[in-house]
């Protein structure tokens, strides 16, 4: 066979093998269009033998294990959009949304490092936002002690202010304890009178100086093996005292203005020390205003404790303008402190 034969072979059979796959695509399309009965599908409830229905089918429970991940943890420090945790001795940093605190006790992804929930508070102490008053700031939960850092000279005493950490202190459910730093600078014992009232209503209270170790002792045994927050007015020797139960902590200290006798802030922000006696002390930094969070007029009046039993003729009294007010008498027959019915006055005027 020639070459040309073969070629021309070859190009029949290709041109045969395109007519066939032509006829089969349409041979096909036909069968398509042709009509055929729904094909019945099987129940799987039914038996084929009669008309029984079964249960539903059970599904199968598929057992995870809990995320081992997930660790319960203590806020050592907090930031904007973050806290440290402590865990079995070690200090993560940790994403949150949640609103924490220090002292808080979390639930915390190791593996993210995300806070994920946190847990039920004991105590919580806190206070009003200074930039808005309708805010709540929480400074620390789960706290034991409330300490309360007062000076007597350089800063001078603010009972007022006292008087409004004694009741954050028991709204929060926690104990309070009122430390007297600077008693080297006291010239006469009579400067501690402004301390009656306070004795008289039962109140711990502790004579110490940072400066020359008097009264430490005292302090380190009242704080041993509690949680306890160090707050106060600026420039009352918050760090001082710190760095006297513990001169390893090395933190840094402010005087206070010769001008105004008022504290500078040397602690801008919360942090948390670990005290040889086993105390936790959480050292805030110092303030000069502390706005109460959510005490109304009639909580107020259950605060100042001296106040109750006084005979009022009205049960919701004020003690302000009513006439035979109990406290009033009281305080002019000086069975109540002047001072704190001045405090309660202030109080009643922005609470």
């Amino acid at each position: 066979m020639s070459r040309e034969e073969r070629k021309l072979r070859k190009h029949i059979e290709a041109h045969a093998k395109r007519e066939l796959l032509k006829a089969n695509k349409h041979l096909s399309k036909m069968r398509a269009n042709e009509w055929k009965p729904p094909r019945e599908k099987p129940d799987p409830r039914r038996i084929a033998d009669d008309e029984e229905i079964l249960p539903p089918p059970v599904k199968k429970k598929i057992h995870t294990q809990p995320d081992a991940t997930v660790l319960t943890g203590f806020v050592a420090e907090t930031g904007a959009g973050f806290c440290d945790i402590l865990c079995a001795g070690v200090r993560l940093r940790c994403r949150s949304n949640a609103e924490v605190a220090i002292g808080d006790q979390v639930l915390f992804s190791a593996v993210r490092r995300r806070v994920e929930e946190v847990l039920p508070r004991r105590t919580v102490l806190s206070r009003t936002d200074p930039h808005n008053p309708r805010m709540e700031r929480v400074i620390a939960a789960n706290i034991d002690i409330v300490v309360n850092v007062v000076s007597l000279k350089t800063p001078p005493l603010r009972p007022g202010l006292i008087d409004r950490y004694l009741i954050a202190t028991a709204k929060s459910g926690a104990q309070p304890l009122l430390c007297i730093n600077k008693i080297d600078l006291l010239a006469d014992p009579s400067e501690l009178e402004s301390l009656r009232p306070y004795e008289a209503l039962g109140i711990a209270i502790v004579l110490c100086s940072a400066a020359t170790g008097s009264g430490l002792a005292e302090l380190g045994q009242a704080l041993a093996g509690k949680l306890c927050v160090f707050a106060g007015h600026s420039g009352v020797g918050k760090s001082s005292l710190l760095n006297a139960l513990h001169p390893e902590l090395h933190l840094a200290t402010g005087s206070v203005s010769a001008a105004n006798e008022k504290g500078r802030h040397t602690t801008t922000s919360s942090a948390l020390y670990q005290l040889p006696n086993g105390a936790t002390v959480i050292d805030t930094p110092g303030i000069r205003e502390f706005g109460l969070w959510d005490v109304s007029h009639s909580d107020l009046r259950r605060y100042f404790h001296e106040f109750d039993g006084r005979g009022c003729p009205f049960s919701d009294c004020t003690h302000t303008h009513e006439p035979g007010c109990g406290v009033k008498a009281a305080v002019g027959s000086g069975a109540i402190s002047d001072a704190r019915y001045q405090s309660y006055l202030r109080i009643l005027t922005t609470a």
